[in-house]
């Protein structure tokens, strides 16, 4: 019974190293996402976005993400609820589509 035990426990080990290897790969490409935005910076046009989980790249959670342009955020206010479009390995949103205004 102890060699079962040991032996489930580095199983056990083995998918957790595995799992945060897999973790620590860098996602690339352009993947989409959609959130509410929570604060525009002035000037700068970074948006602090609170959005869902981005399928393959990001879990949900609010974040400041750096805008390709201040034009794609000049139009955008708090609670306004937002599809777009972020480089995985920039952390720069390429694109903004407004889906609803703010509330």
């Amino acid at each position: 019974m102890r060699t079962f035990t040991r032996l489930a426990f580095a199983l056990t080990l083995g998918l957790v190293a595995g799992d945060a290897a897999a973790q620590e790969i860098a996602a690339t490409g352009i993947f989409s996402g959609q959130g509410v935005v929570k604060a525009v910076a002035p000037g700068t046009g970074w948006l602090t976005l609170d959005h869902d989980a981005i399928k393959g790249f990001m879990c949900a959670m609010e974040m400041m993400f750096q805008v390709k342009s201040p034009d794609l955020s000049k139009d955008l206010h708090p609670g306004d609820v937002v599809d777009f479009k972020i480089d995985a390995a920039k952390y720069v949103i390429v694109d903004v589509k407004l889906i609803d205004h703010a509330k």
